[in-house]
């Protein structure tokens, strides 16, 4: 019965993820972007954006300046902080975190810019997450 039971309770963890995660792969770089959790109206968001590639090296890419979050009105905002960035060459990942969600956002959505000649990519969750 435990072993049921965990086992029941890592398939809804690995479901959860994946419904946090997000993939394009358009152009030869493919991006994924995960939020970390599950962000609340008010309260900062995170993601870790991957990019893999088997084409092009991906050393040049700043994060900080081809990621944004996208607001209700088209505007992008920076992130805040780059964190946990590694990889080189042809694989390459980091965590960015952004200011607060506005207070009755209804989304969440991360813009990738300008990366494998793909002028804009972007990723969206409704909110709350798993509605």
């Amino acid at each position: 019965m435990a072993v049921a039971l965990a086992s029941l309770l890592a398939l809804q963890l690995v479901a959860a993820q994946q419904g946090l995660s997000k993939r394009d792969g358009q152009g030869p770089v493919s991006v994924t972007v995960t939020l970390i959790e599950a962000p609340a109206t008010g309260g900062p968001a995170k993601a870790k954006v991957s990019l893999d590639t088997q084409s092009e090296p991906l050393d040049g890419i700043k994060f900080e300046e081809v990621v944004a979050l996208g607001g209700p009105d088209g505007a992008v905002i920076a992130p805040t902080a780059v964190e946990e960035a590694k990889g080189a060459g042809h694989h390459r990942e980091a965590v960015l975190a952004f200011p607060p969600l506005p207070a009755g956002a209804r989304e969440v959505r991360i813009v990738v810019r300008n990366v494998g000649g793909v002028g804009e990519r972007s990723f969206a969750w409704d909110l709350p997450i798993g509605r």
